[in-house]
């Protein structure tokens, strides 16, 4: 994944993050990985942009306490 499609889904992750939290309460962590997740695999450009989002999911559900999908 090319560096303006990881920032593009680091903004976009944390928009959507605020919008929500302005409107519902907060989402739990291990749903926040997947929405991340699911916004980097819809703009995966390939195989090894998957890779990159599949590395990116599983060191958040690691940081955020989650079980390992």
């Amino acid at each position: 994944m090319n560096l303006r499609k990881l920032t593009l889904t680091a903004v976009a992750a944390f928009v959507f993050a605020g919008s929500t939290v302005a409107a519902h309460p907060p989402l739990n962590p291990c749903r926040e990985c997947r929405i991340a997740y699911n916004v980097c695999m819809s703009e995966s450009g390939g195989p090894e942009d998957d890779m990159v989002c599949e590395g990116d999911f599983s060191t958040c559900l690691i940081s955020a306490g989650c079980p390992l999908e």
